[in-house]
């Protein structure tokens, strides 16, 4: 009985020491494909899996002992191709966790209307202008002119002079007539013009009557053209498209430029004193032109009814026996002068249309460079978009009204896709036309354009065009 008994004590501790002996060699197995996943059914997954789990056991096991399993839909969600990128390249950023910025219920307004080139070395604080010369000296040639507000780069300084380049220009004046470095920036704000342009990846942005998404949207605008700002607020830049068109568009899809104006050289000097001689010039001519057409058209009226008047003299001397004939003859001469008055005013359009449209346009061109003029209609003096169109087509004997709306209204319609030289192109602000220029060829336009731009040549979709017009043809 007694051996009995010790010999189940015997087999028990045998049975427990083999428990454990075979817990012990479980607990380090190798972890396989077929010991995670169980799939007798997946062959060729499970022979990939085993492939990974020999390479990366020691992570396996790891990771199934110190860390949570995070689910599939996290990881999609989180992660990002620049963060796997960057986790590719260096792992040992993964550990680095990124603080959430505080932002207390307000999301961070980022202003993605960057200024690209705001920075300016040295501004000219001359009363009006002085002279850059060649050398540091008073008595070296003078080689151009800095005027007031013009900026600069400083090259170098010794003695109280500075060397200086400025546009086309590069010489020394006195250190003194500058302000540098951050008493230049001081006065970007007074002496800069800011202006916005599209960014690349829009096609096109509206602009709106108010600082306001809801506003009525007044026209489009496109990339690579620069737009003026007169304004600017938390979200939206006022800006001035032509001299009539004004809007506001978002910060976000423009990039904020500012420009100066720069130094000019004696020869730049000379040649825009030539130009403006040669637009005055062109203009007398262009006149006396005119009055010597309308002279001759007047002479040539005063023939054809001389020789009327002749004609019905003789035909009044008649005999009572011809008084039926008469009466024929009569109304026959009647007849001959309303044919001769109609031939005179068909005369007069033929001479007004004498020239054609690349005529008108070339001429146009002459006064490009010429100030800006709201209500005037000066080609030389100052004009605005509708003066100045007005003006060159009166000197070809054409008379338009002094209004955009109006000139929309003259002459014949075209496509925007069939215009010539000299046609009139229009352009909407909010929904009636606010602007007029001049087309020229090559998909430009000249026009008075507005007062920081006076008298110039654009591209035609500049703005968005609304209608054209043929005066000539």
């Amino acid at each position: 009985m007694l051996k009995s008994r010790k010999f189940k004590r015997k087999a028990v501790c045998l049975g427990l020491t083999a428990t454990l002996i075979a817990g012990f060699a479980v607990t380090f197995v190798v972890p396989t494909a077929a010991n995670i996943c169980r799939e007798l059914n997946m062959a060729g997954i499970s022979l990939s899996l085993d492939k990974f789990s020999s390479n990366n056991k020691d992570s396996i096991i790891n990771s199934s002992v110190s860390q949570p399993a995070e689910t599939a839909t996290e990881s999609a969600v989180s992660a990002s191709p620049e963060a796997s990128a960057e986790t590719t390249a260096e792992p040992a950023k993964e550990e680095k966790k990124k603080k959430a910025p505080k932002n207390n219920g307000q999301p961070k307004r980022v202003d993605k209307g960057l200024v690209t080139d705001m920075s300016v070395k040295a501004i000219s604080t001359a009363s009006d202008y002085v002279h850059v010369r060649r050398k540091p000296n008073t008595h070296s040639k003078i080689v151009g002119r800095l005027y007031k507000g013009c900026s600069a780069d400083v090259l170098k300084t010794k003695n109280g002079w500075a060397k200086i380049r400025s546009g086309n220009v590069t010489g020394y004046i006195k250190k003194s007539y500058l302000a540098i470095g951050k008493d230049a920036k001081k006065m970007i704000g007074k002496y800069g013009q800011k202006y916005v342009r599209v960014k690349t990846t829009v096609v096109t942005l509206n602009v709106r009557k108010k600082a306001d998404i809801k506003s009525k949207i007044i026209t489009q605008i496109p990339i690579e053209e620069n737009y003026d700002v007169l304004k600017s607020t938390d979200h939206w830049y006022k800006i001035e498209i032509d001299g009539d068109t004004k809007g506001y568009v978002r910060k976000e899809y423009v990039t904020l430029h500012v420009r100066f104006k720069h130094a000019k050289s004696m020869a730049e000097i000379k040649a825009e004193r030539r130009r403006k001689r040669a637009a005055k010039r062109a203009e007398r001519q262009r006149l006396a032109a005119l009055a010597a057409s309308r002279a001759s058209r007047s002479t040539g009226t005063t023939s054809h009814s001389s020789s009327s008047s002749s004609r019905s003299s003789r035909s009044s001397r008649t005999t009572t026996r011809r008084s039926y004939s008469t009466r024929r003859s009569s109304s026959s001469s009647s007849s001959s002068s309303s044919s001769s008055s109609r031939s005179s005013s068909s005369s007069s359009n033929s001479s007004a249309s004498g020239s054609t449209g690349s005529d008108i346009a070339s001429y146009a061109q002459k006064f490009v460079g010429n100030p800006y003029r709201w209500g005037g209609t000066s080609l030389t003096g100052g004009a605005d978009c509708s003066g100045f169109t007005m003006r060159i087509y009166a000197q070809y004997g054409y008379s338009l009204p002094h209004s955009s709306g109006s000139q929309a209204g003259c002459g014949r319609s075209v496509s925007l896709s069939n215009v010539q030289p000299g046609d009139l192109i229009f352009y909407k602000h909010g929904g009636s036309i606010g602007h007029v220029a001049m087309y020229i060829g090559g998909g430009r336009v000249v026009h008075a354009k507005g007062r920081q731009y006076g008298i110039t040549t654009d591209s035609m979709y500049y703005n968005q065009p609304a209608c054209a017009r043929r005066i000539v043809g």
